[in-house]
């Protein structure tokens, strides 16, 4: 189960790749995403937008690939929850702020993950390597 636990991690860490790569126009993930956020663009301009996207998008990149690590059994158990979190809670901000960036499909995915590892850490106090209750 750890495997598979971690390859969802995984994946989804790197799933968020497709924000930076939209921002720097390397590739086009959603055709109808004009860069902006519906919150941020009108305060701060596209660019404090997309900087703070950036940051949103790149902590919940690595911070699910460590997760993943941590499942492993690679890294300290010890980093799992701030990582779970930190990225989870990452991700949700970088969704809710570009809700448009990503394929509708790929932001319900995403919100799936975020909200079932915020549900694992916090409700449950899943911890990797744990034995079951």
């Amino acid at each position: 189960m750890k495997f598979v636990i971690a390859a969802v991690l995984f994946a989804h860490g790197i799933g968020h790749v497709m924000g930076p790569l939209q921002v720097f126009k390397v590739a086009v993930i959603n055709p109808a995403w004009a860069g902006d956020s519906w919150l941020l663009t009108g305060a701060g301009g596209q660019t404090l937008g997309q900087a703070i996207g950036m940051v949103l998008w790149m902590t919940a990149l690595v911070g699910f690939v460590v997760a993943a690590a941590v499942v492993m059994g690679w890294l300290p158990v010890t980093w799992w929850v701030p990582l779970a979190v930190v990225s989870s809670i990452a991700s949700l901000a970088a969704i809710g702020l570009f809700p448009t960036a990503f394929p509708t499909f790929s932001t319900i995915g995403a919100v799936v993950v975020d909200l079932a590892t915020l549900l694992a850490v916090l409700g449950l106090h899943w911890v990797p390597g744990a034995s079951p209750a």
